[in-house]
């Protein structure tokens, strides 16, 4: 009997030897993000690098259209991570919800106002429809951002819901609208298509969360680990995406089915130039995202958004290191 007792724990030490000695399994992580418009760039191409499975993360990526069912699905555990607008996740927060932003992949707003035959002026835009993807998403807080820059009150245009880019612009030429919001690559085939662009919120320098990471709060704090490799993975890809224009060219015509080189081109410069190769949170671009909410007053900036993971990787000297692989 006590021959066998020895045994069978020498057995077990063997095969908990063996276990340790194979490869560990890559943790399956569920991802979205929410639309087609080129800020999602930098997302895609760290997915489609295959730069989640070199962090130990075996990943699925879905696209679920709205930044409110995004973060329903975070809140459900259903998705870990979420690529989004932080209209959503920052409206959430404010009313209480577990979310919180962990990286600012795109702290400007992309959006440009086109409009169709007729419409010059801001004066010819009161009183008529503007198109958004959703009511209450970004493209309307892209819409409220520039007719305000152009002197119109947020009364003086009425929000209908459209669907997404290639509807709204199908909308403004018909005349049934007569503006919508639209982010490149869209925006240069509105302009390719003979649309004018009104107001290019992007050059206008306009600070606000376009691309964020959210998270639940209380499942980074219970597996901090994950969700530190989680964004090593994203910083190899904004440095993929920073130094490799025709990769993130193909990627983009994989996702947005635009097969238009110059197009494709134009719209790798216009977000290239200001991806961050840390994407740490900016206290100011919350605040700018804070302000667009129904009670902005209920939080702070800072209650929001967590760059602790992202100093800690600062501090080991990953992006260095990593700038130093990716040429």
């Amino acid at each position: 009997m006590r021959n066998s007792s020895t045994t069978f724990v020498v057995a077990l030490a063997v095969a908990a030897a063996l276990a340790c000695a194979q490869p560990a399994r890559a943790q399956t992580v569920h991802l979205s993000y929410s639309g087609n418009s080129g800020q999602n760039i930098p997302f895609w191409v760290t997915y489609d690098s295959g730069m989640f499975k070199k962090y130990g993360l075996n990943t699925d990526l879905v696209l679920i259209s709205g930044g409110l069912t995004n973060i329903q699905a975070v809140m459900a555990n259903e998705i870990r991570f979420s690529y989004l607008g932080a209209a959503s996740p920052i409206q959430a927060a404010v009313q209480g919800a577990d979310i919180v932003i962990l990286a600012t992949v795109y702290g400007l707003m992309p959006y440009g106002l086109i409009t169709g035959s007729g419409i010059r002026s801001a004066a010819d835009l009161k009183g008529k429809r503007a198109a958004v993807s959703r009511i209450g998403g970004i493209e309307e807080v892209a819409i409220r951002a520039a007719i305000e820059k152009l002197g119109l009150g947020p009364k003086d245009v009425t929000f209908i819901q459209a669907g997404p880019d290639a509807l709204r612009i199908a909308a403004v030429e018909s005349g049934s609208v007569s503006a919508a919001a639209v982010a490149p690559p869209a925006l240069f085939t509105a302009a390719a298509r003979g649309l004018h662009i009104m107001a290019d919120l992007g050059a206008l320098g306009i600070k606000y969360p376009t691309s964020v990471i959210a998270a639940r709060r209380a499942t980074v704090a219970q597996d901090r680990a994950t969700a530190k490799r989680f964004l090593m993975a994203l910083i190899e890809g904004l440095h993929i995406f920073k130094q490799k224009k025709d990769y993130a060219m193909q990627v983009t015509a994989k996702y947005t089915k635009q097969n238009d080189p110059q197009i494709l081109s134009q719209t790798y410069d216009y977000f290239a130039k200001n991806v961050p190769a840390m994407p740490f949170t900016d206290p100011s671009v919350i605040e700018a995202g804070l302000a667009a909410t129904e009670k902005p007053g209920a939080k702070s900036a800072k209650d929001l958004y967590d760059n602790s993971l992202l100093q800690e990787l600062e501090r080991e000297g990953f992006s260095q290191k990593i700038a130093k692989e990716v040429r």
